[in-house]
């Protein structure tokens, strides 16, 4: 299929995981895409990976928490492709600590990459899509976003993915007359993730020390993680393309049935 033919596509965080796979469905259903990515060597190998079978990207180097370099991402993509017809939210990283012992640096970081990060996103591309006259924005939440469970220990990350939920019927609310959708998915496990190993490296400069209590574990129905181009990625072009054209302010679980347990 060929949904987002000749439609320029911003990645957020596509440099690996969900992004990755992201990009490379919406590239091969004929998306242009920025892949934006504070790791810029995992963004380029993934531009090779989409050139290489005969689709278009580029790489943008960004922290989505820096509004300077968020604005200067989007613009950095209308300048390669003309205009912009979908932003896909999904840099983000993962919290950790009981509450009370968490710091708020660390509170903030979290927050700063999982909830303002998208928010930054949304405002720097809104204006070029209300231009357009259409747009269609899709945010990676989580099973977190709905439930603590097995999130136990980790409230910034839970309350960020909450809060991104809240973000997409907002923007769904306030610019559906200008034509622009925005739709949430909420993700459990995944095949192919980097997260944990960046968010590792995140903390690195963290300050609240690690859970030492006991925490839930996790239960699918569907045993095993979903993959990323051919589960997560079709998700999210379907939600970009006129196919879910009536689709607007919905957290779509794609979780294996996590959420029904």
């Amino acid at each position: 299929m060929k949904r987002l033919e000749g439609k320029p596509v911003i990645v957020t965080g596509g440099g690996s995981g969900i992004g990755r796979g992201a990009v490379l469905r919406i590239a091969e259903e004929g998306g242009l895409v920025a892949i934006a990515d504070i790791r810029p060597q995992l963004a380029e190998a993934v531009v090779a990976e989409v050139r290489e079978a005969g689709g278009t990207a580029i790489s943008i180097a960004c922290d989505v928490a820096d509004e300077v370099q968020v604005s200067a991402m989007v613009e950095t993509s209308v300048a390669a492709f003309g205009s912009l017809h979908g932003l896909v939210a999904n840099a983000g990283t993962a919290g950790r600590g009981w509450i009370h012992q968490t710091t708020l640096e660390d509170w903030q970081f979290v927050l700063g990459v999982n909830l303002t990060g998208v928010f930054l996103c949304a405002k720097h591309a809104i204006p070029y899509m209300i231009d357009a006259g259409s747009g269609a924005i899709v945010i990676t939440s989580s099973i977190a976003g709905s439930v603590v469970g097995a999130g136990g220990a980790a409230a910034s990350y839970t309350v960020s993915k909450h809060g991104v939920i809240g973000l997409a019927k907002q923007i769904a609310v306030d610019y559906g007359a200008q034509g622009i959708r925005a739709n949430v998915i909420q993700p459990a496990a995944v095949d192919e993730t980097n997260l944990g190993k960046h968010a590792g490296e995140d903390r690195e400069r963290a300050t609240t020390p690690p859970a030492t209590l006991p925490r839930p574990k996790a239960w699918l129905p569907i045993h095993r993680a979903g993959r990323i181009k051919e589960e997560y990625g079709a998700t999210v072009a379907f939600l970009l393309s006129d196919d879910a054209g009536y689709i607007t302010g919905a957290s779509l679980p794609v979780d294996g049935g996590y959420l029904s347990t």
